[in-house]
């Protein structure tokens, strides 16, 4: 005979192996006995009960094509272990934290496990924007010669590609019409000539047409003054 005690989280306490679903740490005592009472025996078997685990992985972030955001987490005194899913655009990891630079927009699950195994996860997006925060186009420029600001030419960071770069006259007539070339490049911008003459101080429109690294197609328009 097996009487266990408390009785609280077992299946059958009469049982010489009965099935234990404590919701906190409980130390139980069997006493055991044979059928004529003839003797009895104590012993006892503690089951320790971890909690479940907490994981926050943090608010929603927004950041610009091209930049890094640090995610922090918050979570329990009693994790042992984290892991962040999935590893695209993850630059570094400062545990329980990553910092993080992807392209395009991503969700990131954080899974938390503790000493007893018990598991807990959360999620967080990062959207991933391209606006004019990642595009730089000069107002101005001198084509001298004397080697400064002689070039107009857009500059970009998270920038894939610029599709099209047209500057127009003040009479809508085309002085500079160039595709699919990288932002960045002074070789590939614009050197206030015309059909090979320079051409005098005036004020120019441009049409700037870019595809960001996260495929998102933008179309810029400005006023860009040529000085000598």
């Amino acid at each position: 005979k097996y009487t266990w005690s408390p009785a609280t989280g077992l299946d059958n306490p009469l049982s010489s192996s009965p099935t234990a679903s404590p919701v906190s740490s409980t130390n139980y005592q069997v006493i055991g006995s044979d059928s004529k009472g003839c003797f009895k025996d104590t012993s006892y078997v503690p089951v320790k009960v971890y909690p479940i685990p907490e994981a926050d992985a943090g608010p929603d972030q927004n950041i610009n094509v091209g930049r890094q955001v640090k995610i922090v987490p918050k979570i329990s005194q009693d994790v042992t272990s984290v892991e962040w899913t999935p590893s695209i655009g993850i630059v570094s990891r400062d545990y329980p934290s990553i910092t993080v630079n992807p392209t395009q927009s991503l969700e990131y699950t954080l899974r938390v496990k503790n000493d007893g195994g018990c598991t807990a996860e959360d999620k967080v997006s990062v959207y991933v924007l391209c606006d004019n925060a990642n595009i730089f186009v000069p107002n101005t420029f001198s084509p001298n010669g004397d080697g400064v600001n002689d070039i107009f030419y857009p500059r970009g960071n998270g920038v894939f590609k610029i599709l099209n770069l047209q500057i127009f006259s003040r009479w809508g007539e085309v002085v500079f019409d160039k595709s699919n070339f990288n932002p960045n490049d002074a070789t590939s911008g614009w050197d206030g000539t015309f059909k090979g003459k320079p051409l005098p101080p005036d004020v120019f429109v441009y049409i700037l047409k870019v595809v960001c690294d996260n495929n998102s197609t933008l179309v810029f328009k400005g006023n860009i003054a040529l000085m000598r």
